[in-house]
């Protein structure tokens, strides 16, 4: 759900082309001097404070963007097309608009193939078989996983419904907006937040957490609690033996839930975190896989919960990743902070460490209202298509904006074999 992260970091979007060497001032330094630098048309350091502060943010296309006004208003026209030709080869498209600076370097020929390749990138792309529809647009769906490997549940983040699609359970109404579920025996655990478009009807204060139900009765059966207005849960996993890992999003960290009765909760942080999204579980080598939105993969180890940063010899866009998901050795992730969105593939080098390579599965579906979540089963991703996060006005108190309703709830699929 790229919505949180818009609400959140403004206009943040993603792309990985930081410079090599290490940045020396702290972000929010860099971006002190760059509003500084701008206020004066000290067009020099501000160039030089942009590219300081992708170094601490590679996957933000907001930067980006304006690390290309930058170097043009100082007059390094060949820079700037550098970092947009690096863009389009990345199979992205960047807006050039908010400032006649743009126009003047769209106008130079050398930004015709440029501009081309950008075009292409945005085309649609992918299987456009939709797998489920449902006339349902009050859902905000943002979860989804399998139950009995025959039955689709949807975990609605703006009704906090827990929905089958076929027959099976009653429908689940959790106290919160349902963000990500797992199933396991007859038992579905899902994250839960009472915060940004959930329709919280009463005046409680913002709570996220881990639930369990009973699928048979609708019941919840324990609740955990993991905090307040600083915690937003957006991705949950669990082990073999019971252990539940938790992405936080809003305070940038993973919590590790363990399996006995006093549910003793260890939070593992990383200063160069930043926003955390998808986890994906990989037991066998013991690791949690974790996508930043803005600083790309990592990698846990289960044991220690040391987290280490993917290097990206691909030189692919590894950011701006929502739903992550360990599949025969190699990561499907839904860009949804990318433009295009996408959904991918990311190989990696044999010790996790590193991507070697990224396949693009689908992107710019014309039946996609922003996807989210999805479930491997099989050879196959099933994907939330439409979930609908563009039709809410989150400066308008997540009201429905009249020039985009919601659509019914879509699921949509990407071949894996």
């Amino acid at each position: 759900m790229n919505f949180r992260i818009g609400v959140l970091l403004s206009l943040l979007f993603v792309w990985a082309c930081a410079e090599e060497s290490a940045p020396t001032a702290s972000y929010e330094e860099s971006m002190a001097a760059a509003r500084e630098a701008f206020a004066a048309e000290d067009w020099k350091t501000l160039a030089a404070s942009l590219d300081g502060a992708q170094n601490h943010r590679p996957y933000s296309l907001y930067i980006t963007k304006n690390r290309v006004l930058a170097h043009e208003l100082n007059g390094k026209r060949k820079k700037a097309l550098a970092i947009m030709r690096k863009v389009a080869e990345r199979g992205l498209t960047l807006d050039l608009s908010g400032h006649e600076a743009f126009d003047a370097l769209k106008s130079d020929g050398a930004f015709g193939e440029i501009g081309a390749l950008m075009e292409e990138n945005a085309k649609a792309f992918g299987d456009p078989f939709v797998i489920e529809i449902k006339e349902k647009t009050d859902l905000l769906p943002e979860a989804i996983t399998l139950r009995d490997n025959d039955n689709f549940l949807i975990g609605g983040v703006r009704s906090g419904e827990i929905t089958p699609l076929g027959a099976g359970p009653a429908v689940i109404v959790a106290n919160g907006g349902v963000f990500d579920m797992e199933v396991r025996a007859n038992v579905v655990w899902a994250a839960v937040n009472n915060q940004l478009a959930y329709k919280n009807e009463d005046s409680s204060a913002p709570t996220a957490s881990v639930q369990s139900f009973d699928l048979t009765s609708a019941l919840r059966l324990e609740e955990i609690p993991l905090g307040g207005d600083d915690t937003l849960i957006g991705d949950l996993e669990i082990s073999r033996d019971g252990v539940i890992y938790a992405s936080d999003s809003i305070t940038p960290r993973i919590f590790r839930v363990g399996p006995d009765d006093d549910r003793e909760t260890i939070e593992i942080t990383d200063p160069r975190f930043v926003n955390l999204q998808g986890i994906a579980l990989d037991e066998e080598n013991g690791r949690l896989f974790v996508a930043d939105y803005l600083t790309g993969l990592w990698s846990m180890n289960l044991e220690s919960s040391e987290a280490l940063l993917i290097a990206n010899d691909a030189d692919a866009h590894l950011g701006g990743i929502d739903g992550l998901y360990y599949y025969q050795g190699k990561l499907i992730g839904v860009q949804n902070g990318t433009t295009p969105h996408r959904i991918v593939r990311i190989s990696l080098s044999e010790d996790g460490m590193s991507a070697t390579g990224l396949e693009v599965l689908a992107q710019n579906m014309p039946q996609w209202n922003e996807p989210t979540h999805g479930v491997v089963h099989g050879d196959v991703f099933y994907y939330i298509a439409a979930s609908n996060w563009p039709s809410y006005d989150a400066e308008n108190d997540w009201a429905e904006r009249e020039d985009n309703p919601p659509q019914p709830l879509r699921i949509m699929s990407a071949p894996l074999d």
